[in-house]
C-alpha cells in the first residue's frame, strides 16, 4: 500500500535535498523524475523531510542540446525507424562524455550553488559523467546516484546509463543490473530497485463496484464487451485514426478507449470519427491522471514498447500489444527482449491490420487473455520505490 501523509504534518525544517537530473527525450525520464519527487514527499512524518529539486540538465545547458532533445522526439513520432541512426551516433559521439567537450558547464554549477544538494539523481543516460565530474568537484562530499529505467541489456541499452564512477547505479530490473556490471560498473554500487512509477500504481487494484462507476457508469462502456485502450506518448506520438479505422473495417465489436493527452485537435478530431463508426465504441480523453484505473478496466492496451507505459501496464496487469508502425527505436527493442524473456509473447503490431487480427483472437480466447494476465502479474518487482527513497537516504548518511 502507498504511505500517505498530510501536508500539515511535515517538518518545517528540510532534513536532506535532491537534485534530479532528467531531460525531455520520450516521457520516460520525466515520469521517474517525477515519481521520484512524489515519492520523496510520501516519506513518513518520523523520516526526515525531503525536499526535491529537477535540473532539465540537457535543455537548461545549450541550445544545441535542446534542438537534440527536439529532433529526438520528432523522429520518435514520425519515423521511429530512424532513430537506429540517431542512436548509435550519440554512443560514439556522447554529448556528456567529457567535461571539457560538455557546454553550458557554468549554468549546472550555479544549479549546483543555489540548491546544495545533499544528492543528486541522475535519471538519463545523458546526465551522467561529465555532470557526475562537475557535481564531484563543486560539491565533494555529495553522492551521485544513477537511476536506470530501462530494462534489458544488449543492443538499445545505452553504454552511457553506466558510470563506474558514480556512487551507485539503481535499476528497475535485475536484468539490467546485470548488463550494467558488464559494462565495469563495480558490483557493490549495484542496487535492484523495481520500477520508479507514480504512487499511484502500488496502490489496491479496484474493486468491482470501483470498475463499474469508471467504465459504466463514467465512461457509458458496455460490461460484456473488449475494452482496448490505445495509449499516447508523453510527446504526442500515436496512430490512433489508423487503428481505429482497421478494427471498423474487421467489423469487430469492441470499445476503444483513445488517449490523447493534451493534444485537443486529436481528440476533437477522433470525436469526430464517431459518427461514421459502426462497430467500434470510441471514448477520445484528454489528459487523465487515473491511467492504472483506466488499465484495470481495459481488456488490452496498445502502446509504444518504451519502458514508461511496459512498467505501467505490468503493474496494472493490462496485456501490452505493441505498437511498432514506423518500425522500432533501438531503446524500444530492449524492452520487447525483456518481455519475450520473460515468456510474454509481446506481439508486434507492425501494420494497423495486425491489431485486428489479435483483437479477434483474444476477444474469442478468454483462457488467454487470462493467461496474459498473469505472466504480467509474474513480472511485478517484489520491491516498491520507497525502498530506493531509503536507499538514497541511507547511502547519504553513509
Amino acid at each position: 500500500m502507498v504511505p500517505s501523509v498530510e501536508p500539515h504534518t511535515r517538518p518545517l525544517v528540510v532534513a536532506m535535498r535532491i537534485l534530479i537530473l532528467s531531460s525531455s527525450t520520450g516521457g520516460g525520464h520525466d515520469m521517474r523524475a517525477r515519481s521520484i519527487e512524489q515519492w520523496s514527499a510520501l516519506q513518513p512524518v518520523q523520516a526526515p523531510a525531503i525536499a526535491t529539486d529537477r535540473y532539465q540538465a540537457l535543455e537548461q545547458s545549450a541550445g544545441i542540446y535542446k534542438f537534440g532533445v527536439y529532433l529526438y522526439n520528432l523522429i520518435q513520432k514520425k519515423c521511429p525507424a530512424l532513430h537506429h541512426l540517431y542512436f548509435n551516433w550519440l554512443e560514439v559521439f556522447q554529448v556528456s562524455a567529457h567535461e571539457n567537450l560538455l557546454l553550458g558547464k557554468q549554468r549546472f554549477i550555479k544549479v549546483l550553488q543555489q540548491t546544495q544538494p545533499e544528492v543528486i539523481i541522475s535519471v538519463h543516460a545523458h546526465t551522467n559523467h561529465a555532470f557526475r565530474a562537475i557535481a564531484k568537484r563543486t560539491l565533494p562530499k555529495v553522492p551521485f546516484i544513477t537511476y536506470c529505467g530501462e530494462m534489458f541489456g544488449g543492443y538499445g541499452f545505452s553504454r552511457h546509463w553506466v558510470d563506474p564512477q558514480a556512487d551507485a547505479f539503481i535499476g528497475a530490473t535485475k536484468e539490467i543490473c546485470t548488463a550494467a556490471e558488464k559494462l565495469r560498473m563495480p558490483v557493490h554500487k549495484i542496487k535492484h530497485g523495481g520500477f520508479m512509477l507514480n504512487p499511484k500504481f502500488y496502490a489496491a487494484p479496484l474493486s468491482a463496484a470501483q470498475k463499474t462507476q469508471l467504465a459504466h457508469t463514467e465512461l457509458k462502456l458496455q460490461p460484456d464487451s473488449f475494452t482496448l485502450l490505445l495509449s499516447t506518448g508523453a510527446n504526442g506520438a500515436q496512430n490512433h485514426p489508423k487503428f481505429i479505422q482497421a478494427l471498423e473495417k474487421s467489423q469487430l465489436s469492441v470499445q476503444v478507449i483513445a488517449l490523447c493527452g493534451r493534444d485537443e485537435a486529436a481528440r476533437q478530431a477522433l470525436e469526430a470519427m464517431q459518427e461514421s463508426l459502426q462497430h467500434v465504441t470510441l471514448r477520445a480523453l484528454g489528459y487523465r491522471d487515473d491511467m492504472f484505473q483506466l488499465m484495470q478496466i481495459s481488456d488490452a492496451i496498445v502502446a509504444r514498447p518504451g519502458t514508461g507505459t511496459t512498467s505501467e501496464a505490468i503493474m496494472a496487469a493490462c496485456p501490452l500489444l505493441l505498437n511498432t508502425l514506423g518500425g522500432i527505436m533501438p531503446q524500444e527493442w530492449i524492452t520487447v527482449k525483456y518481455l519475450r524473456s520473460q515468456g510474454v509473447p509481446a506481439k508486434r503490431l507492425k501494420k494497423p491490420a495486425d491489431l485486428a487480427s489479435q483483437i479477434q483472437q483474444l476477444s474469442s480466447n478468454p483462457q488467454q487473455l487470462a493467461a496474459l494476465k498473469q505472466t504480467m502479474i509474474a513480472l511485478q518487482p517484489s520491491v516498491q520505490p520507497v525502498e530506493i527513497i531509503d536507499y538514497v537516504v541511507e547511502l547519504t548518511r553513509r
